[in-house]
């Protein structure tokens, strides 16, 4: 599998500048969506990443989501090198879960891994997943140890686990990990899997969970041994608070994961009761603690917008007097 590249490569053409893409007589066997924003400080680097897998059998659609930067002439500058690059750009930003959910619509793979513009993997990464997921029908999707970067200083922070066995262990392995699971959003996945999770494309706290907790749901997700992913630190959770943007209704002040919490209890209608509850429960905890620290996030944006409005105030006395 190694280097394969295939009559596909060969076929495809440059790039677009709206929505539509043309179709191929022969399709890839992984599609990658890359949605970007204003992402001229990182492209370059994710890019390199991408054309160094030794798995060439892809598509790299690129949706620009109306950016204002130099990410257009960055991302030409790149398709007019490979071939197997569709670049995109929005007319007008559709926002950032439209942008994912439209890579998505676009893909002709049989596999299909969402790839940021801050994220890196190993060279093998494709060729080990891919493999992977031939050799395993049961597996809806498949990943490599990941961290993030800036953490690789400390072993603990390497990400490993997976989720097999029954759906409800699948479950419970989540959640054991729901914090550190970033890479199975992030995961080479089955596209035909992927497409019948009604979440993708929706914009609420922890959407990437409930497209985790589906994947769960529909099969296994396993976990290579070797290749790495190294993903971007300066994403959503990176925010000193992250629940403020979405944050639209009174119920997200105590409940922050709520459409989350709700979507997997769905998921749970053939679980036995007394997981459903174990399910309940681990819930309840994961939106107390989170509405704690949300809490505490708003009181330091407060205090931080009093002491500035307050420090403006003095400032403007003190001109004031000197100026008399």
């Amino acid at each position: 599998m190694k280097g394969r590249r295939g009559k596909y490569a060969e076929l495809r053409c440059a790039q677009s500048e709206g929505p539509e893409k043309k179709q191929f007589s022969t399709a890839p066997i992984v599609t990658i969506g890359m949605p970007v924003y204003n992402g001229e400080q990182m492209i370059r680097q994710s890019l390199d990443s991408v054309f160094a897998q030794t798995f060439a059998d892809f598509e790299l659609i690129i949706s620009d989501n109306a950016s204002t930067d130099a990410t257009k002439t960055i991302c030409m500058e790149y398709a007019k090198k490979d071939p197997r690059i569709i670049y995109q750009r929005q007319p007008v930003n559709i926002g950032a879960p439209e942008n994912f959910k439209h890579v998505l619509a676009q893909a002709q793979g049989k596999f299909f891994i969402w790839w940021s513009v801050d994220d890196t993997r190993s060279t093998d990464f494709l060729e080990l997943n891919v493999s992977f997921l031939e050799e395993r029908q049961d597996y809806v999707a498949a990943t490599s140890p990941n961290y993030m970067e800036g953490q690789m200083g400390d072993k603990k922070n390497l990400v490993t686990f997976s989720m097999v066995g029954e759906v409800e262990k699948r479950f419970r392995s989540f959640f054991d990990h729901c914090w550190q699971s970033h890479g199975i959003f992030y995961s080479l996945i089955r596209t035909d899997s992927l497409r019948a999770c009604t979440e993708v494309g929706a914009d609420y706290f922890g959407v990437d969970w409930s497209v985790d907790l589906f994947l769960a749901s529909s099969g296994k997700v396993g976990r290579v041994e070797s290749g790495l992913a190294v993903f971007g630190s300066k994403g959503m959770s990176s925010k000193p608070n992250p629940w403020a943007d979405y944050r639209h209704r009174p119920i997200h002040w105590v409940m922050p994961f709520f459409e989350f919490s709700r979507y997997a209890y769905r998921l749970t209608s053939d679980f036995s009761w007394g997981a459903r509850i174990r399910l309940v429960a681990r819930l309840f905890m994961l939106n107390a603690v989170s509405a704690i620290l949300q809490l505490r996030a708003a009181c330091k944006d407060l205090i931080a917008l009093v002491n500035a409005r307050l420090g403006a105030f003095v400032s403007r006395r003190v001109c004031i007097r000197w100026i008399k």
